[in-house]
């Protein structure tokens, strides 16, 4: 083994942390009879030789070796030697679109050559993995599969291979592998997909012999992939069937299929593996749950398959499996249209667990979403009223009890009212705390004005120029008097909390109106000010507060002018507010809007807005709100509600409505499968004024 090991330099060459001198090192290890030993030198190889996904030129010397290693009969470890080579061959990364730190062009070669050898490397060598689909190593052969389809040039070779190995596999682990290795195939290689979807649809249909669960599944999870029109039309009952199997299994005391036990060693693999498994350990068969969440991302927009779903994951006895369930409705009911009613309504269950984490978990997502949460209502009222359990703390928010208040102020329940009177006392105050007040009554709102006050009277600003920002916009929302004083304190307090705080402070007297006359006399110093970061918000208080309009138009248009897209943003955002009061501003805006530069993305639909405002001429404004529209997609729901104010004029959008309202998913959902949650608020508003403009339009 390692023939021409010694006879390489590899001094000579590098990896993360220097030269490479201590890799030959590193692959004996790999070769150990000591299981601590391996996975310490598989650590390295992954901590150094592959740092995060770098390849050096100590990595494609590495090439010939591993695959050495992965073809000695007998080894253990070699599953992982598997995933490794994997990785370093990239699966066709574009290099073009990868970052490289050096402006070096002769460094940038080097490191792209690396990148392609290690990827043609691998692919050359990978032949000899078709001859060990029939290893007995459980773990090396649930590897293979998924390595062939990326790596090996002969798919339809790899194709005939994984079907025959389905004939004969026993071990639950590889068959799952095999059928992920099937889709994945169908999925690149469209000639061969039907060959795979006909595979996977004797392995998901129970009448064929192979009745394992997790197979079954596996196999619906894939044809999903890469044949979703030939998915059965029970694919619910049939995923839901499995869940229930699984469980029952495990509470006859199946075992578990975790292998052998893995050692513990001082490496970032382990320290990995650890965390994965204390995740794991509260969920019944936790390999059906992440197949499930496989389904679930497969399926795409099927949103009645996936909202059935996630339904009876809701339901689940399995308190693990609803700990799943309640992550992926937050993906889901943030980013996808459909019946949300009842999920929405099984998530406000899970606070009656007596489980905390459960309850702080499901609160946590109806957070998100407030807009469409009115069936967890109640619940979320339940939990409140049942208090805290103990005396609350600064950190109110991460407790279960916290949780659930943050979620029913989201909706502007008046029943939050007494709960964060009480938590903002002392504790933290919420980044969104003005956006909750805003949503309540004003009988709510001025409620909570007393101890927002008390909490602005004790506060550092410059401690604190966070805290206090939200503060203030809190107790601006409440729209009283009372909250004049303490925000005008703030503004002529000398350099408290600099630019932030003044900012804030600025932003609450334009909100309180003409109920912060006694400002007027900074407000008309702060307009002149010299610094423009104070200059939009001073003339939209001059103006709210004491309809200043003159000198607030001059600084607004001003502003218009300046070199940071930023200051416009503001300023057009203030002439949408002002109205057709603004519309002597129109000249400024029409220049803006006819210059690529500043009429570009989310800030083209500010701009469209702020032209309507002033104009409010319908076919002046059209253009800009289309480009808008389809320049950016944050624009849609502001453009949408514009339409929805002109009344019949909007009648050429209802095509572009249409179609808008007839897609699956949330405006701004444009995929992924990471913890997204999106803007499910204003794909609400989107879709409350597209139908409106289309009825206003006569349905045409």
């Amino acid at each position: 083994m390692f023939t021409g090991i010694e006879g390489l330099d590899w001094a000579s060459m590098g990896h993360a942390y220097g030269d490479a001198s201590d890799v030959p090192g590193l692959l004996r290890g790999l070769a150990s009879a000591d299981a601590t030993e391996r996975e310490i030198a598989l650590d390295g190889m992954h901590g150094a030789v592959h740092h995060q996904g770098d390849v050096y030129d100590s990595t494609v010397a590495c090439i010939p070796f591993l695959f050495e290693l992965v073809t000695t009969a007998g080894l253990p470890g070699r599953g992982g030697i598997v995933e490794l080579l994997r990785s370093i061959d990239g699966d066709g990364r574009a290099v073009e679109e990868m970052y490289f730190e050096s402006d070096d062009e002769d460094e940038y070669a080097a490191w792209a050559r690396n990148l392609a050898r290690a990827e043609s490397d691998t692919r050359a060598r990978s032949g000899p993995l078709l001859d060990l689909l029939d290893d007995p190593d459980a773990s090396l052969r649930q590897q293979l599969p998924g390595a062939l389809v990326q790596l090996h040039d002969d798919q339809r070779a790899v194709l005939t291979a994984l079907r025959r190995r389905l004939t004969i596999e026993q071990d639950p682990r590889v068959l799952r592998a095999l059928a992920a290795a099937l889709g994945e195939l169908g999925v690149r290689n469209a000639e061969l997909a039907p060959q795979a979807a006909d595979a996977l649809t004797a392995l998901a249909l129970p009448d064929t012999g192979r009745t394992e669960p997790g197979l079954r599944l596996a196999a619906l999870v894939q044809l999903a992939r890469c044949a979703p029109g030939r998915l059965p039309e029970r694919t619910v009952e049939m995923a839901v069937d499995v869940m229930r199997e699984a469980r029952e299994a495990e509470e006859e005391g199946a075992a578990r299929e975790d292998g052998v036990p893995a050692p513990e060693t001082p490496t970032m693999i382990s320290y990995l593996r650890r965390l994965k498994a204390s995740h794991r350990g509260s969920v019944k068969a936790p390999w059906a749950t992440d197949l499930l969440r496989e389904l679930h991302y497969a399926l795409e927009d099927r949103v009645a398959e996936r909202f059935a779903l996630l339904e009876d994951q809701l339901r689940s006895p399995d308190w693990g499996q609803r700990r799943e369930a309640i992550d992926m409705s937050g993906l889901l009911l943030t980013g996808w249209r459909g019946p949300h009613e009842e999920p929405v309504r099984l998530l406000g269950e899970q606070l009656r667990e007596a489980e905390p984490r459960i309850a702080r978990w499901a609160a946590a997502e109806l957070e998100w979403l407030y807009a469409i949460g009115g069936p967890a209502a109640g619940s979320l009222a339940e939990r409140v009223a049942a208090g805290p359990g103990s005396p609350t703390q600064a950190q109110w928010n991460e407790t279960s009890y916290g949780a659930a208040l943050s979620a029913l102020a989201a909706q502007g329940d008046a029943r939050a009212v007494p709960g964060l009177a009480e938590v903002l006392r002392f504790g933290h105050v919420p980044e969104v705390l003005g956006d909750w007040i805003d949503r309540m009554g004003r009988e709510e709102a001025v409620a909570l004005l007393p101890v927002l006050v008390r909490r602005l009277s004790w506060i550092d600003p410059e401690d604190r120029p966070e805290r206090t920002g939200y503060l203030l916009e809190a107790v601006a929302a409440t729209g009283s008097a009372e909250a004049v004083a303490p925000v005008l304190r703030l503004l002529r307090t000398s350099g408290t909390g600099g630019t932030r705080v003044r900012g804030a402070a600025l932003r609450a007297l334009a909100r309180l109106g003409a109920t912060a006359q006694e400002a007027l006399p900074e407000l008309r110093e702060l307009v002149r000010d010299s610094d423009p970061s104070h200059r939009v918000d001073a003339a939209a208080a001059l103006w709210s507060v004491g309809g200043e309009k003159d000198v607030a138009l001059s600084a607004l248009s001003e502003s218009l002018k300046a070199e940071p897209w930023f200051h416009r943003h503001d300023a057009m955002r203030v002439i949408a507010r002002m109205g057709t009061e603004a519309a002597e501003l129109l000249p400024d805006l029409r220049r803006l809007q006819e210059s690529p530069e500043g009429n570009g993305g989310w800030v083209a639909g500010t701009l469209a807005v702020a032209l309507w405002q002033a104009g409010r001429d319908p076919e002046e404004s059209m253009p800009a709100l289309l480009h808008a529209w389809s320049e950016h997609r944050d624009n849609r729901p502001d453009v949408a509600e514009v339409w929805a104010r002109m009344g019949p004029a909007a009648a050429p959008t209802v095509p572009l409505l249409r179609q808008e309202l007839a897609a699956a998913r949330r405006y701004d959902n444009t995929g992924g499968t990471a913890r997204s949650r999106y803007r499910c608020a204003n794909d609400e508003q989107l879709l409350r004024h597209g139908r409106a403009v289309i009825e206003q339009c006569g349905g045409r």
